[in-house]
């Protein structure tokens, strides 16, 4: 009997003192706790947004403190303290999820360095019994100053389906710029001339034919910490009245523009003027939403210099904005409007790159036929459409007056022609202006010369 009893006894001893190990390892856990914070940057502007994630799977939290310290002056941000609930703390506090908003300026803090320092404790009893320790500490610099903007050029003169130029000054720290035209946003490209305050901006804008008035021009800025600011200008908006013409389609016309479509995915049942009105709208809408992905991207440097070169020995035969209804056998049957122009000479006659730029697109493109689009840099483009042959390669960078190929009439073409268009930023505007000097001396150059960036 002793000895079972003996046996017993040295069992929950054993028990005792196992159970006495586990309780203090746990109570003394060295496990610090876990911290991770997201949305930080190295500006801090006012307000600023952080999200904090701390986690203690042990004896959980004790405290956490989040605090600014700038030189002398310490600002708390957060503190929170975290009751325990029972001896182990399981049912205490083991993770803390928060996002925190916090404004410096309210926090008494001025811009410049600072160090934001975040502080966790669990309830173990290791370090005499102040717990584990985990402290993070990251070098911020605080800006809630928003970026100063300078307009530079004035008489800021602009026609509907035009488009137009404007220099500007924003501090340096800027990161983003550029103006709005309502919606639209056209990105600004930094013009490499010293300025005393800041630095010297280009950008060039588009006001499309369809704009809604009254059109709301300003110019807008963001600096690195996420402050930002716009600016007003002076500027005035002219009325452009467009044309409206009468396009009378005809089954010989059909006959003889369909067979380049053939690769379209026609319903089998459609007849010739279905199928042209499935080109006409749904392949136009197409191409004009691949052409807007594809110059997405363009050179921050100008590529174009002095005036622009056209079809030579041409005559215009249709201009920008016309807005073209389509009649067929005396019925209204579509109405769209032409984003270009239309230049007509002889047959086959060799096509100028209007001015030095870089080709971004060499093919078949709906509509345009086979085309060429170059880019002449800080987002203007050209386009030549209805080309019998292409001359250029993609990514090949041409000279004004290159030739780049030759006139045709493919795609929706009726006639031996090239449209040509122009881009700024993906917006249509009238390629008319551009061609013309006086304007272009006028509303670009003379802008640019202003601040040093026409050479």
């Amino acid at each position: 009997m002793k000895r079972p009893t003996s046996y017993i006894i040295g069992i929950l001893g054993f028990i005792l003192i196992l159970g006495s190990i586990l309780f203090l390892t746990r109570i003394f856990e060295s496990e610090k706790p876990i911290l991770e914070i997201k949305g930080l940057s190295e500006y801090i502007c006012s307000p600023a947004r952080i999200f904090v994630s701390i986690s203690d799977k042990n004896m959980g939290l004790k405290k956490i403190e989040i605090i600014l310290v700038q030189k002398n002056k310490k600002a708390i941000i957060l503190r929170r303290n975290f009751p325990k609930l029972d001896i182990l703390n399981t049912k205490g506090t083991h993770e803390f999820h928060k996002i925190i908003i916090f404004d410096p300026l309210k926090l008494g803090l001025s811009d410049g360095k600072a160090i934001l320092k975040i502080c966790a404790i669990d309830y173990s009893l290791r370090n005499r019994g102040k717990g584990n320790i985990t402290i993070l500490k990251k070098d911020v610099i605080v800006d809630t100053t928003p970026p100063n903007i300078t307009p530079i050029s004035k008489l800021n003169y602009f026609y509907i389906g035009g488009s137009g130029l404007l220099i500007y000054e924003v501090s340096k720290d800027t990161v983003k710029t550029g103006i709005y035209v309502n919606n639209l946003f056209f990105p600004a490209y930094i013009i490499n001339t010293p300025s005393k305050y800041g630095d010297y901006y280009a950008c060039y804008i588009g006001i499309p034919y369809y704009i809604k008035e009254p059109v709301d021009i300003h110019i807008w800025a963001k600096d690195k910490a996420g402050n930002s600011s716009t600016a007003n200008f002076y500027y005035r908006i002219k009325r452009k009245i467009f044309r409206k013409r009468k396009i009378i389609i005809t089954d010989s016309f059909l006959k003889k523009v369909l067979p380049f479509f053939s690769r379209y995915p026609f319903n089998s049942k459609d007849n010739m003027i279905q199928r042209f009105l499935k080109i006409n709208r749904d392949l136009r809408k197409k191409n004009a939403a691949f052409i807007k992905s594809l110059i997405s991207k363009t050179s921050k440097k100008r590529l174009w210099k002095g005036a622009w070169v056209y079809l030579k020995d041409s005559l215009c035969t249709a201009r920008f904005g016309d807005h073209r209804s389509y009649f067929y056998k005396g019925k209204l049957i579509d109405h769209q409007v032409h984003l270009g122009i239309d230049l007509a000479s002889i047959a086959n006659s060799p096509i100028p790159a209007t001015n030095n730029g870089k080709i971004i697109f060499c093919g078949r493109l709906g509509i345009y036929g086979f085309s060429v689009i170059i880019d002449h840099g800080q987002g203007i483009f050209s386009l030549y459409g209805h080309m019998s042959r292409i001359d250029v390669k993609q990514g090949q960078f041409v000279k004004k007056g290159d030739i780049i190929g030759i006139t045709g009439q493919t795609g929706l073409a009726g006639g031996d022609h090239l449209h040509f268009s122009i881009l700024i930023n993906g917006i249509f505007v009238n390629p008319e202006e551009w061609l013309d000097y006086h304007w272009l001396k006028d509303n670009i150059i003379r802008k640019l010369k202003m601040v040093g960036g026409y050479k």
